[in-house]
């Protein structure tokens, strides 16, 4: 064999060595590719699941009145109302005119002082959309949704991803 023949055999080998490398490297991203896909579609159903336990949980807490259905300042305005419920109960006992019935008058109106400042703070609480103006079922609930929304990205941008390096 001459030195040219060889080099062209070289040539053709060194070629053909880097398609096959070149298509297995293709053929790798794709299978990895096609794995996270997998992979965030498994996690997609999970969030759904979840979501679907959280609502169920919410409408349930919420229709039994359970106190995980109601924000934290909701809650204080819970507390207060039944405070101004006690000390109202405990003039009605006191006798007229007597120095208890004036220490619960007094009791009364802190109370009430206490309601509205709780009823504000939950009414700009939920205006501004603060945390605090929303139940733990609720803020669950929320979170369940935006992890979703993550996931299914993830799951667009994985698909996007695959069919570029499928067609290379």
């Amino acid at each position: 064999m001459n030195s040219t023949h060889k080099a062209c055999v070289l040539a053709v080998a060194a070629a053909f060595a880097f398609a096959t490398g070149t298509a297995f490297a293709e053929s790798l991203a794709v299978k990895e590719d096609a794995a996270q896909l997998k992979s965030d579609k498994a996690a997609l159903q999970r969030q759904l699941k979840r979501l679907e336990a959280d609502e169920a949980r919410l409408k349930s807490d919420t229709a039994s009145g359970r106190m995980s259905a109601e924000s934290k300042d909701a809650y204080e305005v819970y507390k207060a109302k039944e405070a101004i419920k006690g000390e109202k109960k405990d003039i009605a006992a006191d006798k007229a005119a007597s120095l208890q019935m004036k220490s619960d008058k007094a009791a009364l109106q802190r109370q009430v002082k206490r309601l509205e400042a709780a009823e504000a703070r939950l009414k700009s609480d939920t205006m501004s959309g603060k945390m605090a103006a929303v139940s733990d079922d609720a803020e669950r609930f929320y979170k369940d949704r935006q992890a979703i929304k993550a996931e299914e990205k993830q799951i667009a941008a994985d698909k996007a991803k695959l069919l570029t390096d499928q067609k290379k």
